[in-house]
């Protein structure tokens, strides 16, 4: 089984480590750093982002600018909070469970977890980190949309559309429940924890054409297919996001990732929510489907890095500074103290 998950990662790029990706961008970036004489010109492509370093964003400020019909309803759970104040806060805001629970600074998608219970919402470690949590969006569709616009101009643009698709198995009245997770390679790479998951149905035999949802979290590293959604791009949508960016001032460039009831709906601008907001350190996460080729890959994101450097030149016209190079030190060591106690076990 070793063997095949090996295969499986060495076959597909997807599956690469993350640097593998971010090469070419790494040489683009100290050219354009020169251009704009500064490293750091990219913490103000998103002015009103006044903390974090890339990815680093805390998912509450990000989540206020969003304006408030498009919010699922959710609270900040600090660190150190225990239990019984969690369950208080949860009475407070009208949130029943399930749950979603989530690093409140995270990173690729990591201790992202559904709660579905109080048991469940206990096994949370909250001594490591402040954690976000919301109420879970039962909407069917999963959609991240890359959106940016230059502070010059008044219409946006939408050079990625990803659409979720959530692992899953289906039964054939044949297999067993291990076998049709063994079956499936984006469900073998997560063996180990569908085994623990699902113990209690692990040997038993799935009926012919019943479907199993694995995974309800959206994240690629929780098995999520990613399936470039490029053709849904039409007038609408982008007018849907330009109405929105206009409500968030200073944010001029990231990944909006959505729940919505059909892509018609949110072309219509209803029955949506906005889960979160990545800024800067965000992704055009169509680059991971299956049939992206690498070469492309790399290609959209020097493109978009390029596009990046402009907006924080235009941001910087009109009177924002460049951070020194003190301030983004801070920055980057805050946030690497805070992964190596956040996702280390």
């Amino acid at each position: 089984m070793k063997l095949k998950q090996w295969y499986i990662k060495l076959s597909a790029w997807e599956y690469w480590p993350m640097w593998i990706l971010y090469v070419p961008v790494f040489f683009q970036h100290f050219y354009l750093a020169l251009k704009a004489k500064s490293l750091f010109f990219f913490l103000k492509v998103n002015p009103a982002i006044q903390e974090g370093f890339i990815l680093s964003d805390r998912k509450e400020n990000t989540l206020k600018l969003v304006p408030e019909p498009y919010k699922p309803k959710g609270f900040v759970a600090e660190k150190g909070i225990n239990i019984q104040e969690v369950e208080a806060l949860l009475r407070k805001h009208a949130i029943a469970f399930p749950i979603i629970v989530k690093p409140n600074v995270g990173y690729r998608g990591l201790l992202v977890q559904q709660c579905k219970s109080k048991d469940e919402l206990s096994k949370i470690d909250f001594e490591k980190a402040s954690y976000l949590i919301q109420e879970y969006i039962d909407f069917p569709v999963e959609i991240g949309v890359f959106y940016y616009r230059f502070p010059n101009e008044k219409q946006g643009n939408i050079p990625s559309i990803t659409l979720k698709e959530f692992l899953s198995i289906t039964g054939d009245g044949k297999s067993t429940f291990e076998a049709l997770v063994k079956s499936k390679p984006r469900a073998l790479l997560q063996f180990k924890r569908l085994k623990e998951k699902f113990a209690s149905q692990w040997g038993e035999i799935v009926p012919n054409g019943k479907q199993v949802v694995l995974e309800r979290i959206g994240n690629h590293n929780r098995g999520t297919k990613f399936i470039n959604a490029n053709n849904l791009f039409d007038t609408q949508l982008l007018e849907v996001f330009d109405n929105l960016n206009f409500q968030m001032k200073g944010f001029y460039y990231g990944r909006f990732d959505i729940r919505a009831k059909s892509i018609e709906d949110l072309k219509q601008e209803k029955n949506f929510k906005i889960l979160e907001v990545n800024g800067v350190g965000a992704e055009p996460t169509h680059i991971y489907d299956p049939n992206f080729k690498l070469i492309n890959a790399w290609r959209e994101m020097l493109f978009l890095w390029k596009v990046a450097y402009k907006i924080a030149l235009q941001n910087k016209e009109k009177g924002e500074e460049f951070p020194v190079f003190s301030e983004a030190k801070k920055r980057y060591l805050q946030y690497k103290s805070y992964k190596k106690v956040a996702f280390t076990d």
